[in-house]
């Protein structure tokens, strides 16, 4: 998705967005409007530099939904089935096949939990700005600095 945005404040790398619904967002569901609103507030990561009441472009990526899911599912089930396969195979016991199912559905959500936090380091908010508009407030701040058009 690649939409404009206007930026509302910044805090370092940063940028708090302000996005105008369109048409299309009913499909794409990225910002996550909420019904009745037309204007949502994320963040993003500010790779352009802008700054509060720039216009910007910014872009998020779609392509992890699959992979974000099977963490998010699959991978606590893995885990408690895991911990069921133990208690049955190895300990031969249901009340231990039992325990271990819940210590590995535990362990799971413990994951999806860190797997998020390392994620939203690593990868920004999902929501990078990457480029800053041409609006009339830089084209007013251009001309008071003494460039030219």
């Amino acid at each position: 998705m690649k939409e404009r945005a206007i930026v509302v404040k910044t805090a370092g790398k940063t940028a708090l967005l302000r996005i105008e619904k369109h048409p299309e967002c009913e499909s794409c569901k990225v910002c996550a409007f909420r019904s009745g609103k037309s204007t949502v507030k994320v963040k993003a990561k500010n790779t352009a530099g802008a700054k509060a009441g720039d216009e910007v472009i910014v872009v998020a990526e779609k392509d992890n939904r699959l992979l974000a899911s099977f963490i998010v599912y699959i991978l606590p089930v893995l885990l408690a089935g895991a911990g069921v396969a133990i208690g049955a195979l190895a300990l031969k016991a249901e009340v231990w096949a039992a325990v271990l199912c819940l210590i590995g559905l535990a362990l799971g959500f413990a994951c999806v939990y860190v797997l998020d936090k390392l994620a939203a380091k690593t990868r920004g908010f999902g929501m990078e700005v990457v480029e800053i508009c041409q609006n009339s407030n830089n084209l007013l701040e251009e001309k008071g600095n003494g460039s030219e058009l």
